[in-house]
């Protein structure tokens, strides 16, 4: 197998582990996978607007909207407009949201060290430094489409 089938391979494989370790993690706090990235991005981010939230996210803003309407409904999110921008509308998380998001980011670190300490040390510096720079490769080709 040529060198881009492979890594078109193990980078499926590494989407449906992911995406596996996510639903399992967001399915315990009654939110949708997209709604937990969210709530975690709201969590790091209090007082994030929308758009900001939208461009993190690479998603269109009228989703977040959507999605973020859905938080509100479920007592997540507080949504008010911007005191420095009256335009702009900023995104916190209620005491409730706070409670998802910490349980979140607690379950996640947890699973995340359980996997990372399956890496062998000495290659523990590798897999960080290939995973920057895949990522970094895959923001440049995202950005080549829309300059």
């Amino acid at each position: 197998m040529d060198k881009v089938k492979m890594f078109r391979e193990y980078t499926r494989e590494l989407e449906r582990n992911l995406e596996n370790m996510n639903r399992s993690d967001c399915c315990q706090c009654s939110v949708t996978t997209s709604q937990c990235f969210l709530v975690v991005e709201i969590g790091r981010n209090p007082g994030i607007c929308v758009k900001e939230l939208a461009n993190v996210l690479k998603l269109d803003k009228s989703a977040v909207s959507r999605a973020v309407e859905e938080l509100v409904q479920k007592g997540f999110v507080v949504r008010e407009p911007s005191k420095a921008d009256r335009r702009c509308v900023v995104l916190t998380l209620t005491q409730e949201g706070e409670a998802r998001f910490n349980k979140i980011e607690n379950d996640m670190y947890e699973k995340f060290k359980k996997v990372f300490a399956r890496i062998p040390k000495d290659k523990q510096g590798q897999v960080l430094e290939a995973l920057q720079i895949y990522n970094e490769a895959c923001e440049k080709e995202e950005g080549k489409c829309c300059d």
